[in-house]
């Protein structure tokens, strides 16, 4: 089968590698460089570095040997006690990652076409198989209305940056203003740098003057708020940036369908979940891993591609959910951060509890601390009023 993969993200690159592996026939048609890349690290966990090494065991020795390990989240209320949350998890710098992902596909026989596309049309008609992995904002899958797309704007404003301070726990600093509250998300992938996502409400955005401010002035300011956690290092904003600093909203995509003909949607050109729970990636480089079994396990494509699209979009939906909750709390910190700093801390590690939204503050902690007294018997309430 010849596999044309439009975008060289993971996703993209992580399924040509399965293809060609299986002994398909795989181009990946980059529209952009590693170094051209969008963000700066990417998170994930076990259970992505257990499924890499079912499907490719390289793949999976190059991710874990160049992770980087946090250990724990840390959240940091002004003012307050700093709160640690046990946990670990792994980042990377999205480029070296790409750089990994890119460099294993050129040694199973990939093919890797730089630059961006300007036939579109000559390369479908060159494929047996075309996956659209080429992002949020996927060309391919605006030509085709049959996807059924639905595309929702969030409330949140936010700004993806990188500083030069190393953050080794996930932390998440709160810092009030005049204009209310300001917070961030930032987690180390090297010894030397680390992703740093400023995030608050639209109203605090323009309270601050952030919508008037060039990207200079804008480091500059963010700098001043978060100089606690910063420690004297420095942000920096997304490569390429230049009079316009690139504040936005999340934009939830959804699709009814993942597949028309013989182009298949695959990552954030299939679906988006809220950066809040960290699962991006994962869920890209899942998508590739679930086709290529799809492939190998129907008996002809249409099968396949009807069993990759029930598979996925079942997986997802507790994800989604789970996302969306997750958004919607950082939508009202301020309901929840007059609670104690423990409170508050445990409030957001639950923040994708289906209830807590429903219920008064007191409530739920009340309903919480009495279920966390009765692991055996209270194990339901427990998964209802807390994390699922």
């Amino acid at each position: 089968m010849r596999i044309r993969c439009v975008g060289g993200g993971p996703a993209g690159l992580l399924f040509a590698i399965l293809a060609r592996s299986a002994g398909h026939e795989a181009t990946v048609y980059e529209q952009a460089q590693p170094s051209e890349s969008f963000g700066w690290g990417v998170v994930f966990w076990d259970s992505l570095l257990r499924q890499l090494d079912a499907h490719d065991v390289e793949t999976g020795r190059l991710v874990r040997e160049h992770a980087y390990t946090w250990t724990d989240q840390v959240v940091a209320v002004e003012g307050r006690a700093p709160v640690p949350i046990p946990s670990f998890g792994y980042s990377m710098r999205r480029r070296l990652m790409l750089e990994l992902l890119r460099s294993r596909a050129t040694d199973v026989g990939v093919q890797i076409e730089p630059g961006r596309i300007t036939d579109v049309a000559a390369v479908a008609r060159g494929a047996d198989l075309l996956i659209a992995s080429d992002g949020v904002n996927s060309s391919l899958r605006r030509q085709q209305p049959e996807f059924g797309t639905h595309a929702t704007r969030l409330r949140n404003k936010y700004i993806w940056l990188g500083s030069d301070k190393e953050f080794d726990s996930f932390t998440f600093p709160f810092v009030s203003t005049h204009a209310g509250w300001v917070w961030a998300h930032a987690y180390g992938f090297d010894k030397e740098a680390s992703t740093f996502v400023v995030e608050m409400a639209p109203e605090t955005w323009t309270g601050l003057g952030f919508d008037l401010m060039d990207p200079n002035a804008t480091m500059a300011e963010l700098e001043r708020l978060f100089a606690a956690s910063l420690e004297g290092h420095r942000l920096f904003p997304p490569v390429g940036t230049q009079d316009r600093t690139p504040w936005t909203e999340f934009v939830v995509v959804r699709n009814r369908r993942w597949h028309v003909g013989n182009l298949v949607l695959m990552g954030d050109a299939a679906h988006t979940t809220h950066y809040t729970i960290g699962s991006g990636t994962r869920l890209a480089m899942e998508d590739a891993m679930a086709l290529s079994t799809a492939l190998a396990a129907e008996p002809s494509r249409p099968a396949a591609l009807a069993a990759y699209q029930a598979v996925r979009q079942r997986q997802l939906r507790e994800v989604q959910r789970n996302a969306m909750r997750s958004a919607r709390w950082y939508e009202h910190v301020p309901r929840y951060i007059g609670a104690s700093e423990v409170d508050f801390a445990t409030m957001m590690d639950d923040r994708r509890s289906p209830v807590m939204a429903h219920l008064p503050v007191a409530l739920y902690l009340g309903l919480t601390r009495t279920a966390n007294k009765m692991p055996g018997v209270a194990q339901p309430l427990r998964r209802l009023v807390s994390k699922l």
